[in-house]
């Protein structure tokens, strides 16, 4: 897989090139959280291997890293077949768990993972650390829309209108937990300028960001076809955030379901849902599983058989 991250480098962890897990650590890159580098991630015989891209000395217009490193996941989706999901992490994640969790995603759906990496785990007790991690959500904007712009032009570059039109690769964007508050803090940022709508969906995944007045940004989100948003009322994780911070969070609140352009899934009381936090990879029911392999490939989350619309709530129930 992919990674791009603003997190700091561990350049003691590499070995002729060639680093582990331990390869970005839990700070800001040294140059600031607006300098990204890319890495590619393979796990060989339960070891993590991960690579940099090299950055040439001299950059010119031929050899740009992300260019080249763009062009390799668009050569292989042509080649697989597969989809491309471009995931955003959440809190208290350190390098080695966005890589679990990143490979846990591409195996149960059967996608390819192009990875953002942002310093979500700076460490401490826990309230303090949580705050810290949003700061730092906020200060990895730039490095996120730079990101979103590059990928966007790079992965349309050779493409002339017909063959945009017979290319069958669809592009979800996934931000997870406390990653839709980067994402909220990005939407409401005047670079935001709807990089987000080469992606066929945009799901906003059991989103650690207050209920009350999301649609005045959840309605700005550009997506290329559909804007969906998960719920659990009882979800754990959400309920520490929720306890700790006195705020109802968006993915644990089946109230107020009120943003225009989106729709709205409640897994609440589903069939081994229970208090799952991590809906898209942990072991629930068929489905659950069902609607995130059919909207992390582009289709429409809303045709998913065993759940039907609430009106009352205005969203998607068991």
């Amino acid at each position: 897989m992919l990674i791009i991250t603003n997190r700091n480098i561990n350049k003691s962890n590499f070995k002729k090139g060639v680093g582990d897990h331990n390869a970005f650590g839990d700070y800001a890159n040294a140059k600031g959280p607006n300098e990204v580098r890319l890495a590619h991630a393979d796990k060989v015989e339960g070891v993590w291997q991960v690579r940099l891209v090299t950055e040439p000395s001299k950059i010119t217009e031929n050899n740009i890293p992300s260019k080249k490193a763009f062009a390799e996941v668009r050569e292989r989706l042509t080649s697989s077949g597969k989809n491309c999901v471009f995931f955003v992490h959440g809190f208290n994640q350190s390098f080695y768990k966005n890589l679990e969790k990143s490979l846990a995603l591409e195996k149960e759906h059967g996608v390819e993972v192009v990875v953002f990496s942002w310093p979500s785990n700076p460490g401490g007790f826990k309230t303090k650390e949580y705050r810290s991690a949003k700061r730092n959500a906020q200060a990895s904007v730039g490095a996120l829309d730079a990101t979103l712009e590059k990928l966007g032009h790079y992965m349309k570059e050779p493409f002339n209108k017909e063959a945009l039109e017979a290319c069958d690769i669809k592009f979800t964007f996934m931000t997870y937990s406390l990653g839709n508050y980067l994402f909220q803090n990005y939407v409401i940022n005047a670079l935001y300028e709807a990089e987000t709508r080469m992606f066929d969906n945009v799901v906003l995944c059991q989103a650690d960001v207050d209920n009350a007045g999301h649609q005045h940004w959840v309605n700005n989100i550009e997506a290329g076809k559909r804007v969906y948003i998960t719920i659990n009322e009882n979800d754990w994780v959400l309920k520490w955030s929720d306890a700790n911070f006195q705020k109802d969070r968006l993915g644990r609140t089946a109230r107020n379901l009120v943003a225009s352009n989106a729709f709205y899934f409640d897994f609440t009381g589903g069939p081994n849902v229970g208090k799952t936090h991590g809906l898209f990879y942990e072991k629930t029911n068929d489905v659950v599983k069902s609607f995130f392999t059919t909207v992390l490939n582009g289709g429409r989350g809303e045709e998913t058989d065993g759940l039907v619309f609430d009106s009352r709530l205005n969203a998607y129930r068991f």
